[in-house]
């Protein structure tokens, strides 16, 4: 594990551990998320999720699809200084091979949180939950077929087989999305976007903008934003190129997420995540039940 990369971190600034994890059996599953929560809580540490992946709602890298689609993991880990976080790596290394793996890739990440996190999240999590959208319970497979038609987007968003089969696994319980991002240098956004050009900007500037627009209508349909972080580098696993922000969205359900997607203002907002990004993975994931 390369733990120069925390350096970059202040000494009493949070840290967080995101790890990716190729499983091949549940039970393997259960083993490694045990491991790692024991490993952060005799750190000082605590587990901020361990999610099992939802196959289906992948959107692969293109450089890495077959590892991609082989995830089967997701979990989140923070610590509240840089040494803490260090000392859960200098455990790792010591634990056994599962950590060094390439089936194993590990991330370092600041959270956002403070004054940031209130500018960016709740301000406009408010406002969406002032305009609360009516979310259907969809049992019926011709009114799913209808919900998926009107949500979706051209470009990342999966096609229609992968949202009847989201909507089959996960059984009307809450994802977790993990969106995975590395912006544009400058923001590309499209000749026929509506409305006059907008003035040069970074892709990073371009997703706030984004956001804004994105959390209120989250609120909207009962969602909220359950993590999120600025990428600091990768410690193991697969070489997996350069990513700058993590952000774990948490929906109701998938006719939440389908109904947010659907909304005039999500839409005018997605203009600018698409202009935003270069690269992006998107990972539908569920808590792991009766995990102890």
């Amino acid at each position: 594990m390369n733990a120069d990369t925390l350096s970059s971190i202040r000494p009493r600034r949070p840290v967080a551990l995101i790890d990716l994890v190729e499983t091949e059996t549940p039970d393997a599953t259960r083993a490694f998320a045990r491991r790692v929560a024991q490993i952060a809580e005799a750190a000082g540490g605590r587990v901020m999720l361990a999610n099992e992946a939802l196959a289906p709602m992948v959107v692969p890298d293109e450089s890495a699809p077959r590892s991609d689609l082989a995830i089967r993991l997701l979990v989140v880990t923070q610590y509240p200084t840089r040494q803490a976080g260090q000392i859960a790596l200098d455990e790792r290394k010591n634990s056994g091979p599962e950590f060094s793996s390439e089936a194993v890739r590990t991330y370092a990440a600041r959270p956002v949180e403070g004054i940031e996190s209130w500018i960016g999240r709740s301000l406009p999590y408010t406002l969406g939950l002032l305009r609360r959208q009516p979310v259907p319970r969809i049992d019926d497979p011709q009114e799913l077929e209808a919900l998926i038609r009107s949500a979706l987007i051209l470009g990342e968003q999966p096609d229609e087989a992968r949202w009847i089969e989201l909507a089959e696994r996960s059984a009307n319980r809450p994802i977790w999305m993990l969106n995975f991002l590395e912006f544009a240098k400058a923001a590309a956004y499209a000749d026929d976007a509506q409305g006059p050009a907008p003035a040069p900007i970074s892709g990073a500037r371009a997703y706030r903008r984004y956001g804004s627009g994105m959390i209120s209508s989250l609120a909207a349909v009962g969602g909220r934003v359950g993590w999120s972080g600025y990428t600091i580098g990768q410690l193991a696993g697969r070489d997996d190129g350069r990513w700058h922000q993590v952000a774990i969205a948490v929906y109701p359900s998938a006719a939440a997420m389908m109904t947010m997607l659907a909304l005039p203002k999500y839409r005018a907002a997605h203009v600018h995540r698409a202009a935003a990004l270069t690269r992006t993975r998107l990972l539908a994931t569920q808590p792991i039940e009766g995990l102890a």
